[in-house]
């Protein structure tokens, strides 16, 4: 068959399910508003107003109004196109022609947009889906323009360019309530997400000290929306403790572009300039992890991009991803701009090389603080133990221990075995009656428990670095009880080594203590971590 004989074959798509389909492309609300604001930005505007306003007939609408360069009619068709002329700066934050239409129809029924370039008049065009489901036409309406309407834009562009964007038939953004109160509320929390949205999302934009993004002031309902800065990078005590700058492969011809990563690491609580400026910071397990910015716009966070699962201990560890558009294809960056996919060696790096260390100082530095909290909590825990040990010890005592040397901490044991020297801890009390219980900052090589004397006294000490003391001791510090029991125990096993002490057996005794912390250190790891309730409280969800 000739090229000439075959049939040219063209296959319109079906209006009315294309734009019913694209609906359902997963958008959040403010993933959606993001992506209108985009576009403002994308315009070269300097001021993006949105409004949103709840009726007395609990109707919803949205206003998106921006000074930016505006459109003239072919410009506007061409913003309405699904799929629309490709932009000529490659590094706009609008990217695919897509965002206006599918972030926009996903919650309302009708889109309009008007707009003037510097010599255009003003136009207006909608697409509405109830009349496309009707019709069945790409059919792009040319409604009236009203008043109203001309003084919210004019509001921001004083009648020099700008473009509106006009949600109307919104159906998709909040369920009905019975109750106007209960509605009200809910738009209200609606309404404060977006806005922390956007101090996070264009904090580079907004912040005038960042002089590599053009600024941009953004209001919702009249409110100026302020920078987020995820890396409270103007705390002292907030720190970048690691950074790299890796280059990409682009093409088989050597090009090559950058994206940079700094871990930083946040202050804990008590070291913050003010409790103010710490509930600023909100963390928590939601917002640790890797912060991904496209051309300085942030368009993922909150999450390790599935390297490791959301843990408390490093809580206080945020990471600064940053590129720009030449990696868009290296990187997989979705339509809605929200999540990136690194390739096999970029993850390996991140993974195996850049993170281990950041995530041990989060670890060490959360500890750090939890082990204060518990230690603090923990002052009166063993006093009940010592009253009752102290009582009752030299009725079960099977052994004597003199000190021979107190610098050394050599000392003389005396039990049924035998006479042998030895080496002990020999501790002071910290506290009036401890001479039996002695909680202490650690022990070497991580055990949890180990003979010592006190002032001459049998003692066991107990390690409250070990997880089991902040994972079993720590929830259940004000169960008398349940403590004294534990401590009696461990009592018993450091009074039980000394009683059957010899030159064989020391060795053997230590090694045991080793390994029993370690199985058990194994044994209680997927426990909760306790509440130590010393008003530091790492996972607090702030909004």
């Amino acid at each position: 068959m000739n090229r000439e004989e075959i049939e040219e074959i063209i296959l319109e798509p079906d209006p009315a399910r294309i734009m019913e389909g694209l609906r359902d492309t997963g958008y959040e609300f403010n993933t959606a508003m993001a992506d209108i604001v985009d576009n403002s930005i994308a315009a070269d505007a300097t001021i993006v107003k949105v409004k949103i306003d709840l009726s007395p007939n609990n109707r919803i609408t949205v206003y998106v109004a921006d000074n930016g360069v505006g459109m003239d009619m072919e410009g506007l068709k061409n913003a309405m196109k699904y799929g629309s002329t490709k932009r000529i700066d490659p590094s706009s934050l609008g990217k695919f022609g897509l965002g206006l239409k599918t972030a926009s129809t996903a919650f309302c029924r009708c889109l309009s947009v008007l707009s003037k370039d510097k010599v255009s008049d003003y136009h207006k065009v909608r697409w509405d889906l109830d009349e496309i489901c009707k019709i069945n036409k790409w059919q792009l309406l040319q409604p009236e323009i009203t008043p109203d309407e001309i003084d919210i834009l004019e509001e921001v562009t004083e009648g020099k360019s700008g473009t509106l964007v006009i949600w109307e038939n919104v159906d998709r953004l909040m369920k009905d309530y019975k109750q106007d109160g209960s509605r009200k509320k809910a738009f209200e929390r609606l309404i404060d997400r977006l806005k922390f949205h956007f101090s996070m999302v264009y904090q580079r934009f907004l912040d005038e000290n960042f002089k590599d993004a053009d600024q941009v002031s953004i209001y919702v309902n009249d409110e100026l929306i302020k920078p987020w800065d995820p890396f409270c990078e103007s705390e002292k005590e907030s720190k970048c403790i690691a950074k790299a700058k890796i280059d990409v492969e682009l093409d088989d011809k050597g090009t090559t572009a950058p994206f940079e990563v700094e871990a930083w690491l946040l202050p804990r609580v008590e070291n913050f300039s003010s409790s103010e400026a710490h509930k600023k910071a909100r963390i928590s397990n939601d917002m640790e992890g890797f912060y991904v910015y496209r051309e300085n716009r942030l368009i993922h966070n909150g999450d390790w991009l599935d390297m490791f699962v959301k843990d408390p201990h490093i809580s206080l560890l945020r990471v600064k991803f940053s590129f720009d558009h030449r990696l868009d294809d290296a990187f997989n960056v979705d339509i809605k701009k929200s999540r990136i996919l690194l390739n096999d060696g970029i993850y390996e790096f991140l993974f195996n090389t850049f993170m281990p260390a950041p995530r041990r100082a989060a670890s060490d530095l959360y500890r750090k603080g939890q082990l204060e909290g518990i230690k603090k909590n923990s002052v009166e825990a063993h006093d009940a133990s010592n009253k009752n040990i102290s009582s009752k010890a030299a009725s079960v005592e099977a052994s004597k221990v003199d000190v021979i040397n107190p610098s050394t901490g050599e000392v003389s044991i005396q039990n049924t075995q035998g006479t042998f020297t030895g080496k002990l801890k020999l501790l002071t009390p910290k506290r009036t009656g401890e001479y039996s219980v002695v909680p202490v900052d650690d022990i070497e090589d991580g055990i949890l428990w180990e003979p010592t004397l006190v002032d001459g006294n049998h003692a066991v000490a107990i390690n409250q670095k070990h997880l089991y003391y902040s994972k079993v001791y720590a929830p259940n510090i004000n169960n008398s009880t349940l403590i004294v029991g534990m401590d009696s125990l461990l009592w018993a096993l450091a009074e039980a080594e000394l009683s059957t002490y010899n030159n064989d057996t020391k060795e053997q005794y230590e090694e045991m203590r080793i390994q029993v912390s370690r199985i058990l250190r194994k044994l209680v790891a997927d426990l909760p971590d306790p509440d130590v309730n010393n008003g530091d409280d790492q996972n607090e969800q702030q909004f």
